[in-house]
């Protein structure tokens, strides 16, 4: 997909402030939405968002942990040695994008899904890891718990990064069917 400069600054700019709306909450809450960062990613790939535009929103994820760590215990405990899994963690997901976008006619969309999914589950998957290594709040639990713990976790984990992406695939889809009746 070749976007002008004008449209890329825009789309960066609303995957921004969606991942700002949403950071406050991994899974959600009754008055928060789950956190739309691992959509995000994969999104940003998909929608041809350069490597500049990878290290843009990986800085303000950043940023906004950053500010959210200053009102919130929660959020504080994140900012580790572990946080930079977040640089390998993101990059998987925009290279999956990325990949995906060049190859959107060839598969079918279930296929397509099964793709987003596995970035979105190795993504989770780098990110626990590097938060097992490197994080020493979990320095009590062995491998074996740990694992588990994060079992638990990953359900809601891919059911959040679904609840952004269904809804864009759906339109994507609608949008273009309509285009290829028109013409």
């Amino acid at each position: 997909m070749s976007l002008s400069f004008k449209h890329r600054l825009w789309i960066l700019l609303v995957l921004a402030v969606i991942m700002a709306a949403t950071r406050m909450s991994h899974f959600g809450t009754s008055a928060l939405l789950p956190d739309a960062s691992l959509a995000v990613f994969l999104l940003a790939g998909v929608m041809g968002l350069s490597a500049g535009c990878l290290g843009l929103l990986m800085a303000a994820a950043f940023g906004i942990d950053v500010v959210s760590a200053q009102t919130s215990v929660e959020a504080g405990w994140c900012l580790t040695p572990a946080y930079f899994g977040l640089i390998p963690t993101y990059a998987i997901l925009w290279s999956a994008g990325r990949w995906l976008a060049r190859r959107h006619g060839d598969f079918p969309a279930l296929l397509s899904a099964g793709v987003a999914l596995a970035a979105v589950a190795a993504a989770f998957v780098v990110s626990n890891a590097f938060w097992f290594a490197l994080s020493n709040t979990v320095s009590t639990m062995s491998l074996a718990d740990y694992g588990l713990a994060v079992a638990k976790s990953s359900p809601p984990s891919l059911g959040s990064a679904a609840l952004y992406l269904v809804p864009v695939w759906l339109a994507y889809r609608l949008t273009h069917s309509r285009h290829a009746t028109t013409y």
